[in-house]
């Protein structure tokens, strides 16, 4: 037999740190077994939760179990056939197999596939939603204008399809211009103290930034409840004391270490983000590590070190070569950084036993960056509602959804789910803070 295939074995223990319910609540949660089939899991000495898998998508469900506190051992099939003996299956063995057979995920593994994102808008029909909102902003002295950010979410949510069903954008208007109208009394004060007294401007800059955390959140839950997918809508619920350590605490550490915690501090705010929200009741595992930021922040500083030399050994030769030279490098420095961190993120980002694959290329997306550029400067703007629906089909090609199994059965359950809790009462303070 081949040497890549691999089974994902599970012998009953559970790691440190965890108890035993929760390590099979944890069961329950991801593959949607019912409490007397785990509990025929746990009495097994060997199940094989996932057989003939690849080597990362062992890794995955490896890390997923650990996730809820199961040790499991991944396990050669080709290792395990040269070695093992042929014998009788004992009555272990037999529950074990019996058991496994009834959880979902070995249901599901027999149905791996990538679906991918689709995106079907036009920039000739969205300029005139665009148009409309500018003109109507300008007349209303900026009023209309959270009005216009609805109607352009749910014209490119309305038009990117997976599997056949389209997002939607649910968020009332009012809200988001009431959170405008904070923001802005706050941008005024900010701006009135400043003029009045030092003292005055350094007490409301210490007041924002000790709201940042609280008005990230409220931002971010907004988003996610206003959003949805088949009816069902995300959520968000990270709690402010987390955020105040990883939006003012890591990032307050970044100079006092002269940098060195910057991808870090990056990586924490990012996994805040993804480990926070959920889709119905299934939150959103991040499987990336941090050393995944700190090999994309020194990429990017090799290339900003490497091309700023050549931009000045052509600023020797001319200033038009070296200014070309420093745009060419800001340009690769901005497209690896957001096709890598794109990558990075999307790839580790997974619920329950789906996935993401993300598969930005720095070249296309440089190109896509430079061409829609250049077209908004030659059309003194007027194509930006072409390059905003560019973006949008590039992120669409370029990201597929792993469902590991029928996604219908997935999504009917977190209706379910979510029917059988009810629907949430809107909080008072969730807004969207966001410009």
């Amino acid at each position: 037999m081949s040497q890549d295939r691999y089974d994902v074995v599970f012998y009953g223990e559970i790691l440190d740190g965890f108890d035993l319910q929760s390590v099979k609540q944890g069961f329950i949660n991801l593959f949607s077994l019912t409490e007397e089939k785990v509990e025929q899991i746990f009495a097994s000495s060997k199940v094989t939760i996932k057989p003939g898998l690849d080597q990362q998508t062992a890794d995955k469900y490896q890390r997923a179990l650990e996730k809820v506190g199961a040790l499991t051992v991944i396990e050669s099939q080709a290792i395990a056939e040269e070695v093992s003996l042929p014998e009788e299956t004992t009555e272990d063995e037999a529950v074990a197999e019996d058991a496994a057979d009834m959880a979902a995920v070995a249901e599901a593994g027999e149905d791996v596939r990538e679906i991918p994102f689709q995106f079907s808008g036009n920039g000739k029909e969205y300029f005139k939603i665009w148009i409309v909102n500018i003109f109507l902003t300008i007349v209303t002295l900026g009023i209309y204008s959270a009005w216009a950010k609805v109607r352009n979410k749910q014209y490119f949510y309305g038009n990117t399809q997976l599997d056949g069903a389209s997002f939607e954008y649910l968020a009332n208007p009012v809200k988001i211009l009431q959170g405008r109208i904070i923001a802005f009394i706050f941008l005024v004060l900010y701006s009135v103290s400043g003029q009045v007294s030092v003292v005055a401007g350094m007490v409301m800059g210490l007041l924002l930034l000790v709201l940042l955390p609280w008005l990230v959140v409220r931002s971010l839950a907004f988003n996610a409840r206003n959003s949805a997918y088949r009816n069902i809508r995300f959520n968000f619920t990270g709690k402010i004391g987390e955020a105040v350590k990883v939006f003012i605490g890591w990032p307050l550490l970044v100079p006092l270490t002269l940098g060195l915690l910057a991808p870090y501090a990056f990586y924490r705010q990012k996994r805040f983000v993804v480990e926070n929200s959920s889709y119905g009741t299934s939150k959103f595992t991040f499987d990336a590590e941090a050393k995944d930021f700190y090999m994309l922040f020194l990429m990017v500083l090799a290339i900003a070190v490497g091309g700023g030399i050549a931009a000045a050994v052509l600023g020797a030769l001319t200033p038009a070569l070296a200014a070309i030279g420093t745009v060419i490098v800001y340009l690769a420095i901005f497209a690896y950084f957001a096709v890598k961190q794109a990558n990075i993120i999307y790839n580790a980002s997974g619920i329950r036993t789906h996935g993401f694959h993300c598969f930005y290329d720095v070249k296309s997306y440089a190109l896509l960056l430079l061409t829609n550029t250049l077209g908004i400067i030659l059309t003194l703007g007027l194509f930006i509602p072409w390059a905003k629906v560019r973006s949008a089909r590039y992120k669409a090609e370029h990201l597929t959804f792993i469902a590991d199994g029928d996604l219908n059965s997935f999504v009917a359950e977190e209706a379910e789910h979510v029917n059988a809790l009810g629907e949430e009462i809107g909080e008072l303070f969730a807004f969207d803070i966001g410009l």
